[in-house]
């Protein structure tokens, strides 16, 4: 990083929540690249069009008209690049087919609301992570931050309509015990964060919530600690529809969760 290819970075991008919803909220700024600030912005772009989208055609209950109003906005603007079609355009369907009998078949259509690009929104997260990083281990007799030791391990990333999963349920009960380091909400709701520290060794637990509709969790550091606790973790459970003639499809019945019984973004101490 160097003078002139220096920028100053919104951790929670301005416009990555709906417009206005960071005025008079925390933000971290930061010094970054360029050519890093760019890509984050280009993550942003259609990741936040796709989280403002309404799920099952119903917006997040606390969405106000700002925020239904700007979801809506950028479904027609922004453009999203899993399937290079405005956000607005980009539901994804699926036919299946059960075959009923010798001579019959029972055709189903599904349709799902715009997906993100997992690839994407990891590295967002990572993006986003290494700011946080960067602040939490700052040090300021010597003017810097520091990375993380160790890999980065996302773990899984779902919508609210799925937020009581059981890995999303037992990774938040695993890890409310670590010592927490960052424990965030900003721009009225529509952004959280969450990075908490092992008792005694180098790893830590994430997770963030962008928008209200969508979260993503893992690890930082030691990663036989993260396989350790995710070992702990209930699997997600999947049915099997066979097809005939060795086909078949594997499905999971989304799990919603009840606000009391939410522990990711909580303390224990």
């Amino acid at each position: 990083l160097t003078c002139e290819n220096s920028t100053k970075e919104h951790v929670v991008g301005r416009r990555f929540v709906p417009k206005g919803k960071l005025n008079n909220n925390w933000n971290l700024i930061l010094n970054a690249c360029q050519p890093c600030n760019n890509r984050k912005a280009d993550l942003e772009d259609d990741i936040s069009a796709i989280t403002l989208q309404a799920e099952h055609g119903e917006p997040h209950p606390d969405y106000d008209e700002t925020a239904r109003a700007e979801g809506q906005r950028k479904a027609e603007n922004a453009i999203s690049r899993r399937t290079k079609k405005p956000v607005k355009d980009s539901q994804e369907q699926m036919k299946l087919g059960v075959p009923l009998g010798a001579n019959a078949m029972f055709n189903f259509d599904f349709t799902s609301p715009p997906q993100i690009d997992a690839e994407r929104a990891f590295e967002l997260a990572r993006l986003q992570l290494a700011g946080f990083f960067h602040w939490i281990t700052n040090q300021q007799h010597e003017k810097r931050g520091y990375w993380w030791t160790g890999g980065y391990h996302p773990l899984i990333m779902v919508r609210r309509a799925d937020f009581g999963n059981s890995v999303i349920v037992d990774f938040a009960e695993a890890v409310l015990d670590w010592e927490p380091r960052v424990l965030g909400h900003t721009a009225e709701g529509f952004y959280s964060v969450c990075i908490r520290r092992h008792p005694d060794k180098e790893c830590w637990s994430w997770a963030m919530q962008w928008n209200g509709s969508t979260r993503l969790v893992g690890f930082l550091g030691d990663r036989d600690v993260a396989k350790a606790v995710v070992g702990t973790l209930r699997p997600l459970q999947m049915h099997q529809q066979d097809l005939g003639n060795g086909d078949f499809v594997r499905f999971r019945t989304e799990v919603p969760l009840k606000p009391e019984d939410d522990m990711l973004f909580g303390s224990a101490h």
